[in-house]
């Protein structure tokens, strides 16, 4: 069961979620970066549905899988016939475009540079592409082992998904879309959460994101139908305290801080080792690229 719907009200998930809208009806190429889990294909299929090409189809493909011969409409074309074709007019998104090979690559450059598929001029293959990744693809370009000239191709209008840590307030619309759309489809009433429970749940980190709140609401579900979920129901690691999940242990002083001067120097501190790259900053932070700027502005950081 694939989820499509984007649930939140979180500022920094509303903030991609109206740019996203906006871009839609355009057929801007798009970059979705974000962490594993994070619903990049969920925002994908999101402007897809409000874009022009909505009717067509939405072709969705691991990049680790994409072949040069996908672009190859010459030599046979056995696959681009087979994989395009069908999805012509529609748009193609590639799912972690960090793992396509430079073959691939340079296959996948040409049709942004034509609007061909194959060589010898090829045939027209009208798709929109939005690529995916949940790793830093420019460090990846300026290790040499991603196409400079791709990835700006790629990276028209780049979004950045924030994970599901920053998005706490989301935590009980997301249980509950889940509980509702699950619970309907396992035949079962979705469990409800005491106060305890879901503190637990927004203070928990989320590494594998929304993904990973989506497969525990359906474990509950078929587990605790019904039921009031308590603290002791809930997995380990979410009932265990920050300090065991590697919290930094700081201490406040007895004479306390400064924290808009603290905050202030933190970000300095990121930009110096992004080499003033905002988005890389950014992720350093563990805050959105949107989130940053604010706070740049906010502090007066030139």
């Amino acid at each position: 069961m694939i989820d499509r719907a984007l649930i939140g009200c979180s500022a920094d998930f509303m903030r991609v979620v109206h740019a996203a809208r906006l871009v839609a009806p355009t057929d801007a190429t798009i970059l979705i970066q974000g962490e594993a889990g994070a619903g990049k294909e969920t925002l994908a299929r999101e402007i897809h549905a409000l874009s022009t090409r909505w009717q067509r189809p939405f072709l969705a493909l691991p990049s680790a899988s994409v072949t040069p011969e996908l672009f190859d409409g010459s030599a046979g074309g056995a696959e681009a016939a087979t994989t395009l074709h069908p999805a012509v007019g529609g748009t193609l998104f590639l799912d972690e475009v960090a793992d396509l090979t430079p073959a691939a690559q340079a296959r996948l450059l040409s049709y942004f540079e034509t609007g061909r598929v194959g060589t010898n001029g090829g045939e027209v293959l009208s798709l929109r592409v939005i690529g995916a990744t949940a790793t830093d693809l420019l460090q990846r370009v300026e290790a040499g082992a991603f196409r400079a000239d791709l990835y700006h191709r790629l990276n028209v209008v780049p979004f950045d998904m924030p994970p599901l840590r920053q998005r706490a307030e989301d935590i009980p619309l997301l249980l509950r879309h889940y509980g509702r759309d699950l619970g309907r489809a396992l035949g079962r009433r979705p469990p409800s959460f005491s106060v305890s429970a879901m503190n637990l749940l927004k203070a928990y980190p989320w590494p594998g994101n929304v993904r990973e709140l989506r497969n525990l609401c359906e474990r509950l579900i078929l587990l605790l139908p019904g039921v009031t979920v308590r603290p002791e129901n809930l997995p380990a690691e979410i009932r265990a305290p920050a300090c065991s999940r590697g919290a930094s242990g700081f201490r406040l002083p007895a004479g306390g801080i400064d924290l808009n001067r603290l905050e202030a120097d933190v970000i300095r501190q990121a930009l110096d080792l992004a080499a003033g790259n905002r988005s890389r900053a950014a992720r350093l932070l563990g805050i959105t690229r949107d989130t940053l700027l604010y706070r740049i502005q906010k502090h007066g950081i030139a």
